[in-house]
């Protein structure tokens, strides 16, 4: 990165660095909330968050965020704000030394020196972009594929009755075994990651399935809020809409257990 006093830097460079307008981050899930396509990339201090409708190869948002002083932040708000609601080829075609000359107080005056680096390191990051978007794609056009069956499947009277069927047609053995599958792919990895696991103890009935929690968890008090809350909807989204999640309760079932039947 190159160092340069701002004595020669343009103004407009100095007023865009001092308030920049997409300053900031996108995050993975914000952008599988919506059903988009997140590219990000980094070179040197750089950094810039791209979402896209994967339907439509239309840029839907931008943000930016860099430590490098007023070349890169007033460059990359530029860009930005030329790639709101462009198509995704837009970005491809995008010259950074176009977006130098609109950083000129005067256009026969550069807004910086020549030597400045920041010229190539956002090249180079605009083409990490480019060549990222096609897997970032396909990967939100299936994410999208999913929740809308997962919607179909959860939330309207055909795709519940469907699912009712199934779920009836299941022997205990492979409601057990499904909701195991999806456990051991969408939260035991989560939950070992904090140290923590959890067992399978069986059904109570059609609808409610008793786990133990163990490790970290067995002694957490997520594990009847919000961890609790979450394994149901992984389930409910993943296996069978109408489940239900009943932790096991080892005080009273160490109590039951020694209470003498009359």
């Amino acid at each position: 990165m190159s160092e340069i006093s701002e004595s020669f830097v343009s103004e407009k460079v100095k007023n865009i660095a001092r308030a920049p307008k997409y300053r900031g981050a996108i995050f993975q899930v914000e952008a599988d909330e919506r059903g988009l396509a997140l590219i990000d990339g980094k070179e040197e201090s750089l950094k810039i968050y791209i979402t896209v409708d994967p339907e439509k190869d239309q840029i839907v948002e931008t943000r930016f965020f860099t430590y490098g002083g007023p070349i890169f932040t007033a460059l990359a708000d530029t860009l930005c704000e030329h790639l709101q609601g462009k198509a995704i080829e837009f970005l491809e075609k995008t010259n950074v030394h176009n977006l130098e000359k609109e950083l000129r107080d005067d256009p026969e005056k550069p807004a910086f020196p020549a030597a400045a680096t920041e010229v190539q390191s956002l090249a180079k990051l605009i083409q990490k972009l480019v060549d990222s978007y096609p897997e970032k794609k396909a990967i939100a056009l299936a994410a999208r594929e999913t929740m809308e069956q997962v919607k179909y499947r959860t939330q309207t009277v055909e795709g519940r009755n469907e699912a009712d069927k199934e779920w009836a047609a299941l022997s205990q053995e492979e409601r057990l075994q499904k909701i195991a599958d999806c456990l051991h792919v969408n939260v035991r990895s989560t939950l070992q990651m904090d140290g923590g696991d959890l067992e399978i103890l069986g059904m109570l009935d059609d609808t409610h399935v008793k786990i133990r929690f163990q490790g970290a968890c067995a002694g957490c008090s997520a594990s009847s809020g919000g961890t609790l809350y979450y394994i149901e909807d992984q389930l409910r989204d993943n296996v069978y809409y109408n489940l239900n999640v009943v932790p096991e309760d080892t005080f009273t079932d160490a109590l039951a257990a020694q209470t003498p039947e009359t």
